[in-house]
């Protein structure tokens, strides 16, 4: 009896010190759906390579929750120790001293500039230092009905690039098929609402446009760079009517599933849907070159972040930066849940390069512009929005309801 207690006890004094030689790590995401069982199968895999080394704990919660509960987390010293940051938050969080800067912690990761795309990796530093390493870029998308190209002559795998050349293959693609005289087949679809910020902010800076001042205390949007850009959507649907009026949200998504808009401009999200539908030919790609200046495409990236503790724990540290090299090297895994990975090692591999879609998309992520993001940028942006949809349902010109837009955003920034 004596000998089996003491042949458990020193089992379990065993088991110990192999419990405590491996360091958890609290990890905290916004990803739900699809997004989260694709990141929690990276995460597993993780956890079974570092057994003996590092455990990651993955939460996962809506991202409104996301954004609320983390700072409250940090402040009472139970936050997470790794999490996901949506590019647009990087500065707020960066503000309120929840990051950590990652500089000194990049030999840790093996990661260095040119190793990430650029515009990605220069967007997540503030002031001189690195706060995250990006994950992915998920942008605005140009996709195109390759059926309805060819059945107007066009070439479906040379889709316009230019203004001028989508404007013509529009007109191209916009019909009468059944000869009732109404058009029931349209060459892109604008809508009020949402994704038209998105196509807007692309042309504004293609036509290098700048939206505030150097100090962002005066908006700047409307401008000729401002106006251009919103005068193309408007003359889309009234000049050159290659697309319906009052367009409703996710109305051309509908359309392009049914082969009834030939053109139609969408997040990344929208891939994965587009290829289950049975008999759908599409190719997607960057937005054409809408502007006078430069090629230019809104986007949205998750950035893996370190933050910042009450009292940092070095080895949770380390083991964070371990856990956000690995998971970058590994975001191949990561496009599969429909997102376009900034790891230009992951890009360059045959493995990515043989997806049907992602690489042409991948393309573009060079011609990605982020907007400088800083606190007020969701409320004084927020007009514009405003402008588009009066300005599409032409219920305002361009230039009036920029100019107001302009004025509501100034009275923000001044407040």
């Amino acid at each position: 009896m004596k000998r089996f207690f003491l042949v458990s006890l020193i089992g379990l004094l065993l088991l110990s010190v192999s419990a405590f030689g491996v360091i958890t790590i609290e990890f905290w995401t916004g990803f739900t759906g699809p997004d989260g069982r694709f990141m929690q199968e990276l995460v597993n895999r993780f956890n079974q390579e570092h057994k003996d080394e590092i455990q990651v704990n993955m939460s996962t919660m809506l991202w409104a929750d996301y954004n609320t509960k983390v700072p409250i987390a940090l402040a009472s010293g139970k936050g997470p120790d790794v999490g996901v940051a949506a590019i647009d938050n990087l500065r707020s969080f960066v503000s309120q001293g929840m990051l950590l800067p990652l500089d000194d912690y990049l030999g840790i990761m093996g990661i260095k500039e040119g190793d990430i795309v650029s515009s990605v990796w220069e967007a997540t530093h503030v002031e001189g230092s690195i706060y995250g390493i990006s994950l992915d870029v998920h942008p605005l998308v140009f996709y195109w009905n390759k059926k309805l190209f060819r059945e107007a002559g066009l070439d479906p795998e040379n889709p316009p690039m230019t203004r001028e050349a989508f404007i013509e293959a529009a007109k191209a693609l916009t019909k009468d098929t059944n000869g009732d005289g109404a058009i029931d087949q349209w060459g892109t679809m604008i809508p009020v609402g949402w994704p038209n910020y998105f196509i807007w902010f692309s042309a504004f800076f293609s036509n290098g446009g700048e939206l505030f001042n150097e100090d962002l205390t005066k908006a700047t949007f409307a401008s000729s760079a401002g106006m251009d850009a919103m005068q193309f959507l408007v003359d889309l649907v009234f000049k050159y009517k290659v697309s319906p009026e009052k367009v409703q949200v996710d109305a051309d998504i509908d359309a392009f599933k049914r082969g009834t808009c030939a053109m139609e401009f969408n997040g990344i999200w929208m891939l994965t849907s587009y290829m289950e539908v049975e008999g759908l030919e599409f190719g997607a790609g960057p937005v054409p070159q809408f502007g006078s200046e430069r090629p230019a495409n809104w986007a949205g990236s998750h950035t893996l972040v370190i933050y910042k503790q009450r009292k940092q724990d070095l080895e949770k540290t380390e083991a964070a930066a371990k856990f956000i090299s690995w998971i970058s090297n590994h975001s191949y895994e990561w496009a599969l849940a429909g997102q376009i990975p900034v790891n230009i090692s992951v890009q360059n591999s045959e493995q990515f390069k043989a997806l049907p879609y992602h690489s042409s998309i991948a393309k573009g992520a060079a011609n990605v512009v982020f907007p400088p993001f800083f606190p007020k940028y969701g409320d004084a942006t927020g007009p514009i929005w405003e402008a588009l949809n009066l300005a599409i349902l032409g219920q305002k010109t361009v230039e009036q309801a920029l100019k107001d837009a302009e004025k509501i955003s100034n009275e923000i920034l001044q407040d």
